[in-house]
């Protein structure tokens, strides 16, 4: 059985600043050690599924010790009878109904009443401190259980006009970026 760690990075792998902490980093590698897990980023830092920004995730998160890494797909829209979720929650939802045998747990520094709504397995780390030692106690990885998820409806949105500029805007600048080295 596959364990999975959704993680955000800012407020859980930093303390709200823009660098990763190493005390904190070395909590979280202690968590993903100790349960075997694969980490998930749920952060907002990925733009919108943007390949470049993750590959450059990935890098940063291989540097920290970090290899088996994945991204919950920010591009949802959908609603549980009526009451819309978030897309970062639709994305955790559509990843765990894609790897149903496994052991998950979401670490953020905030609290989406939806995560309780869904009866999804949440830590909230302090947003000012991030993933401290003395978290890694109360923290626990629990199988998924689909029956929460029965009456979400969502769908996957393709990428807006604005979205998709940005996009081929990056191509272009890492294009010119590339020739200039």
């Amino acid at each position: 059985m596959q364990n999975i760690i959704f993680s955000d990075i800012d407020g859980v792998l930093n303390d709200n600043t823009s660098c990763l902490c190493p005390e904190i980093i070395s909590n979280f590698k202690d968590l993903v050690k100790e349960n075997d897990a694969k980490v998930v980023l749920i952060t907002s830092r990925q733009g919108f599924g943007t390949k470049n920004i993750r590959i450059r995730i990935i890098d940063e998160m291989r540097q920290i010790g970090i290899s088996n890494v994945d991204f919950v797909d920010p591009n949802f829209e959908g609603d549980l009878l009526g009451i819309p979720i978030p897309a970062r929650v639709l994305g955790i939802i559509d990843y765990l109904k894609n790897n149903k045998d496994c052991n998950y747990v979401i670490l953020d520094d905030e609290y989406h009443n939806d995560y309780k709504l869904l009866c999804l397995n949440f830590y909230k780390t302090s947003m000012n401190q991030g993933l401290r030692n003395s978290d890694l106690i109360h923290i626990s990885l629990k199988k998924v259980n689909m029956n929460n998820f029965k009456n979400v409806n969502y769908y996957y949105r393709q990428l807006g006009e604005v979205e998709q500029t940005y996009n081929n805007l990056i191509k272009v600048l890492k294009k010119v970026y590339d020739n200039k080295k």
